[in-house]
């Protein structure tokens, strides 16, 4: 079976390659070939991903490439598809997910057999109801309109099956008009803003305090210098946050390409064993500014060790494109998710020179290959982010993060300060 790989470019959808798989039941360890397109073949930048570079002929794989895995539904809207088309929720159900959720998907990618299922399905329905946009003051109020909205057909057309984690969340863009649509159903023409609506699982109080406290996190983020884009702001239980794959400009919508750092690193099974080293490496491998890059990962995982943001799973970081520069995405998905009720612990894991697991950052430094010179800049660069540091709960306070969060949070804030003192 196969399917065709879209690239977004010169303000059209364009076929960059084909993917074949023999076996679609085997998920995405099964093997597979790409075949890429004439376009892909005569300009680097109808690429589908920085791993695999066009070639002639054809790419054979064991496994699916990864660049496929970003476009697969997860999270709420796995769900939603897997309980419309009655499948299982396994690997053996991802092909025919991926060819029916990967619409409108973050990035510059999506899948045509899934975009004309998409219009099919849209054709079938009243055209107005395409039409309909709401104020904010609707969706704030969750408006019964609103609601029977979105139900009735809004989690294809927003995007719930395109955009992974798990938290519900819906693509909306605002119209010049002022109101805002499901994000697959308004021309670009008429686009004015791109935005994640984020809504609690709201299956016990820690689902709300999560969601609420992103965007005091990501405040934080900002203030402790990390590469945040616009701010994420919190209204009525819901979390607007501003797109950053997309950028409306007087000559249209930019869809800058974005890659998942599982992607990069070549990880087709979920189960297949990582560690930040190796991502680490990833990152310095494709990004234009290694050291960089490098620095901005530590710091992140520092503030995530400091503040408990467990889930750092390698789709919650991803690199991207802009404007010609290949860097780190900013900042997302970064919250206290150590209050999961479902526990979600680390999945990336620090190790020393000899191979074993470390969290003490003098190890890791001592593990990194790198020049000693480069190694000496990072030590001082992470001892002035250690005096940043000192002032984090002063932070903590001002940008709203509630009284029981920093009392949980006292050991951890203090245990990453005395080790980036004693670098």
């Amino acid at each position: 079976m196969q399917c065709t790989i879209e690239i977004f470019k010169n303000g059209g959808w364009q076929a960059c390659c084909i993917i074949t798989v023999d076996n679609p039941a085997a998920g995405p360890t099964g093997p597979s070939a790409i075949t890429f397109s004439q376009n892909a073949l005569s300009a680097p930048a109808f690429a589908p991903s920085l791993r695999y570079r066009p070639q002639a002929g054809t790419l054979i794989l064991p496994h699916w490439p990864g660049f496929l895995l970003d476009l697969i539904p997860q999270g709420e809207g796995r769900q939603y598809l897997l309980d419309v088309l009655e499948l299982p929720d396994g690997p053996e159900s991802d092909w025919r997910l991926l060819l029916m959720g990967a619409i409108n998907p973050i990035g510059q990618l999506r899948v045509r057999e899934a975009a004309e299922a998409y219009h099919e399905r849209m054709r079938q329905l009243d055209p107005k109801w395409s039409e309909t946009g709401f104020t904010t003051e609707a969706i704030l109020a969750r408006s019964d309109a609103f609601i029977a909205h979105f139900d009735a057909h809004g989690l294809f057309s927003a995007g719930a099956t395109s955009v992974q984690g798990l938290s519900p969340k819906l693509l909306l863009t605002q119209g010049r008009d002022g109101l805002w649509y499901a994000d697959a159903t308004l021309p670009d023409s008429r686009a004015a803003k791109h935005i994640i609506l984020k809504l609690s699982r709201a299956r016990n109080i820690a689902d709300w305090t999560i969601l609420q406290h992103e965007a005091a996190y990501m405040r934080l983020a900002r203030e402790m210098g990390l590469h945040v884009a616009a701010l994420p702001t919190w209204q009525n239980d819901m979390l607007f946050v501003p797109r950053f794959d997309r950028s409306v400009t007087p000559d249209g919508v930019i869809r800058h390409p974005q890659e998942s750092l599982a992607s990069l690193a070549g990880l087709t099974d979920p189960q297949m064993p990582a560690t930040h080293n190796r991502i680490l490496e990833t990152v310095r491998q494709f990004v234009d500014h290694p050291h960089q890059a490098t620095l901005e990962y530590l710091k992140r995982d520092i503030l995530n060790l400091a503040l408990g943001n467990t889930d750092n799973s390698p789709y919650n970081t991803a690199i991207q494109t802009v404007n010609g520069e290949t860097r780190l995405t900013p900042l997302y998905d970064f919250a206290p998710m150590y209050l999961d009720r479902d526990e979600i612990s680390r999945t990336l894991e620090w190790c020393d020179e000899n191979g074993n697991e470390t969290a003490n950052w003098m190890d890791v430094l001592r593990s990194l290959p790198y020049p000693p010179a480069e190694k000496e800049t990072l030590r001082s660069e992470l001892q002035a982010f250690g005096k940043k540091m000192e002032k984090l709960e002063a932070l903590m306070q001002q940008h709203g993060v509630s009284e029981d969060i920093m009392t949980d949070r006292y050991y951890g804030i203090q245990n990453q300060r005395w080790q980036l003192r004693e670098l």
